[in-house]
């Protein structure tokens, strides 16, 4: 009999069915865009900030007091300690390897080009990094910084002749793309000679002659800096195998308190969950593991933007659902009120054949419910449709279906349908049998 109450309600009120299922509908396809991009936008967001530089800076836990000007080292190329080139790929081989997008090394030379001092820079431009005989890591200054400008192209790792030049730089020694420069390294240094010596490259007096492949602009303190290949300074200043620094992007989580614990005071199960958690400051101590003789140190007013930054947006994706299922739930609540305004006769002559204020509940809220899993189903479709088609317009890529959502979607929606029908029902329930039929 229940059953067939409910078919025949339906059968007769479908529009105003139709219209409390598509608000509902309505309000979880938002929650629900809102939901499925959540699950992927810390990643997403996180990607997009490590396109501006690097969170992680690794030096020699040996070196001495550095002297930097601009965050450029400025000691001669045999001062300090250094870290062996051969030991990075164990970056990649760390427990939150996954997490490491790009990392590249570098060596400051002092030099002169044109009677100016300058720092001559060797890194990777875009190195295909061997970590075991299945898996190769593309990685290098490309990768780390792919927001800076070059006017001509990124040189090339295997030539070593062809470097990037500083825009100012460029600009005060009248240098363009293809131009030929001199370099020579401060000091008393002949360690040239491993280049040779014919009519294309002329190599004398402890100079090297390198072309210009683009001009670099980033708005730092590269735009006054000469960047060659890291082999090829390596080999100028003598120190074959060995970098200065280490510049590390790797996706992490918004740091807490609980991620700046002190490491020696945590329990054993503090600990995993601390080692587990992709912090930034978790992940340097792995690195630190990894490379014993090197200095980690995260670089905090990077990773507090980004984490401020994904916080921020993690409150405002809440806000967003948040207003959409209490719009939903007033709509719904609306439409309730309606339907027992409407249904005013057929309530009162239940009661008076003797049902009970529990019986007409359960009959309403059986009717609400199935609305709220229909528009619950209908929101998940077209909100998974939705947060496909934002990412792909936000961040150029799309986003994969997520089936944890819809249960979830299910379950919000009875919440917000049954919500929506307190009021209405309670305007139910005191409706008297003996007014509505004399009325």
């Amino acid at each position: 009999m229940l059953v067939r109450i409910l078919l025949e309600s339906f059968a007769r009120r479908r529009r105003r069915k139709v219209l409390t299922a598509s608000a509902v509908a309505l309000g979880i396809a938002a929650a629900a865009t809102v939901g499925t991009l959540s699950l992927d936008i810390g990643d997403k967001v996180s990607r997009e900030l490590r396109s501006y530089g690097a969170n992680l800076s690794i030096t020699p836990a040996a070196d001495s007091l550095a002297i930097t000007v601009g965050g450029v080292d400025y000691r001669p190329a045999t001062a300090g300690a250094f870290l062996p080139e051969d030991e990075l790929v164990k970056l990649k081989k760390i427990f939150w390897r996954n997490n490491i997008v790009a990392f590249t090394p570098f060596l400051y030379v002092p030099a002169h080009v044109a009677d100016r001092s300058v720092v001559l820079i060797g890194t990777w431009f875009e190195k295909l990094l061997q970590v075991d005989k299945s898996e190769a890591f593309s990685t290098g200054l490309r990768k780390l910084h792919p927001s800076w400008k070059v006017e001509g192209e990124w040189p090339d790792d295997k030539d070593l002749m062809g470097v990037l030049v500083g825009r100012r730089l460029a600009a005060r020694l009248g240098l363009g793309v293809g131009s030929a420069i001199t370099v020579t390294l401060a000091g008393d240094s002949a360690l040239h000679r491993w280049m040779p010596k014919d009519a294309s490259n002329p190599s004398f007096g402890g100079s090297a002659k390198l072309v210009v492949c683009g001009v670099l602009e980033t708005g730092g303190p590269e735009d006054d800096q000469v960047l060659a290949p890291l082999a090829t300074v390596q080999r100028l200043a003598g120190l074959e195998g060995k970098v200065r620094r280490v510049e590390v992007s790797a996706l992490t989580k918004p740091e807490d308190a609980f991620a700046r614990s002190d490491v020696s005071k945590l329990s054993a199960e503090e600990l995993d969950r601390w080692y587990c958690t992709p912090y930034v400051s978790s992940i340097a101590y792995q690195i630190q593991q990894a490379i014993p003789e090197a200095q980690v140190k995260p670089i905090y007013q990077v990773a507090d933007t980004e984490g401020k930054i994904l916080n921020r947006v993690g409150i405002l994706t809440g806000l967003l659902a948040l207003a959409a299922l209490v719009t939903a739930g007033l709509a719904v609540s609306s439409m309730m009120l309606a339907t027992v305004l409407e249904r005013r006769e057929e309530i009162g002559l239940f009661k008076s054949l003797g049902a009970t204020d529990a019986r007409v509940v359960t009959l309403l809220l059986l009717e609400a419910g199935v609305l709220g899993l229909a528009g619950g189903s209908a929101g998940y479709l077209l909100g998974s449709v939705l947060a496909w088609r934002l990412a792909l317009a936000v961040f150029g890529s799309p986003i994969g279906i997520h089936l944890v959502m819809l249960p979830v979607c299910l379950a919000v929606a009875l919440v917000v349908t049954l919500a929506g029908s307190a009021l209405p029902l309670r305007r139910a329930l005191k409706l008297s049998p003996a007014v509505v039929l004399r009325d």
